[in-house]
């Protein structure tokens, strides 16, 4: 069974989109993975200490904004 070829998507521009990696032809950006793109933010969801850690780090942000 042969493997279906990942698509590679750039950052910048979303409708840009190819088989294989390589670089974005309307701003040079290199091309990431499809599946990588949201990679880090289903770590951070899935994990409850991080999203503890997450709303804390944004908390105090707010505070010393606006104290």
């Amino acid at each position: 069974m042969a493997q279906a070829q990942e698509a590679y998507l750039c950052p910048m521009h979303p409708e840009v989109r190819q088989p294989g990696g390589g670089k974005c032809p309307k701003c040079g950006m290199a091309l990431v993975a499809e599946a990588a793109r949201f990679g880090m933010l289903r770590h951070v969801i899935g994990n409850p200490l991080m999203l503890t850690i997450m709303a804390a780090v944004m908390t105090a942000i707010m505070w010393m904004l606006f104290m």
